[in-house]
């Protein structure tokens, strides 16, 4: 083989690594959260029980990227908002229902997603369970029939050998976001997330959304980052019509008081600028 044709076959296989790799995100990252048992808070949140894992950032528009292409050709469960095209969003849409394709805006790859629901971040996580790719979004940690969802028991996928993977529960995100085993003087909660009982560096009220993880060094105490700031993040909780929200954002008239511990919300599930969420995985084989 000559040298010329020795590089082209080295070029055409990196080629096909590098547009493979695009084409196909990984799994979400995720880290460990035990010490079992732990004492809730003042606040009445944050024992659990059980080992998990959670995302270490929010979900972000390259991983979305890739659900949309697996399962919303049609868009039938409009997983995908036109907005997410706009000022503060990540993806683009072309083509025709039945054929449409998603692709990352430049430079927005490792922003975090929004302009979803609760109930679109439930279908995410059905879909990383049932494998990616065309994987089903009805079915698998959650059942979701007739616009009804059935939250499953979090201790009891926990202790199943199949990978389950849920939107945290509002216990998982509080300890992963305050709770420290090795805090000063006794293991405790702090006040804020990145093991500060003051307002530590976060993308709030900034007017744009940041790439997840940008502020290295605020870090939650299990290794989590943004559970302050950049989105406001949906957890598990339903309370009647109205579903979990914790963290704080980019958006204009957020403040430092959003990233507290003390500060919770429940909200109409919709799709805003400034709503992300990040996962958890319960379960599986232990490592």
């Amino acid at each position: 083989m000559s040298l010329g044709r020795f590089h082209a076959v080295l070029f055409a296989i990196g080629f096909a690594l590098a547009t493979h790799g695009a084409a196909r995100a990984a799994n979400p990252e995720v880290i460990p959260v035990g010490d079992t048992g732990n004492k809730a808070d003042s606040t009445t949140f944050g024992a659990v029980k059980y080992e998990y894992k959670i995302g270490k950032y929010e979900v972000t528009n390259a991983e979305f990227c890739e659900f949309l292409n697996g399962v919303a050709k049609t868009n039938a469960l409009k997983l995908y908002d036109g907005r997410m095209d706009g000022e503060y969003g990540g993806i683009t849409r072309k083509g025709e229902s039945g054929s449409y394709t998603y692709s990352v805006k430049d430079g927005w790859g490792k922003k975090p997603v929004n302009y979803v629901t609760w109930e679109t971040a439930v279908r995410y996580t059905n879909w990383l369970t049932n494998g990616r790719g065309a994987g089903d979004t009805e079915t698998g940690s959650y059942t979701i029939k007739d616009d009804k969802v059935t939250v499953p028991d979090h201790a009891a996928l926990a202790a199943g050998t199949e990978t389950k993977w849920v939107l945290p529960s509002e216990d998982e995100w509080y300890k992963a976001a305050y709770y420290d085993p090795n805090k000063t003087g006794s293991a405790g909660y702090w006040k804020y997330p990145a093991k500060s009982d003051t307002a530590p560096a976060a993308n709030i009220n900034t007017n744009a959304p940041s790439d997840v993880g940008s502020h290295t060094k605020a870090v939650g105490p299990y290794g989590t980052f943004d559970q302050g700031g950049n989105m406001w993040e949906y957890n598990e909780a339903r309370t009647g019509g109205k579903v979990g929200l914790r963290g704080g954002s980019f958006y204009l008239n957020d403040n430092d008081g959003y990233m507290r511990a003390a500060t919770r919300y429940d909200v109409l599930s919709a799709k805003w600028p400034n709503y992300g969420f990040r996962v958890a995985v319960l379960g599986g084989a232990k490592k």
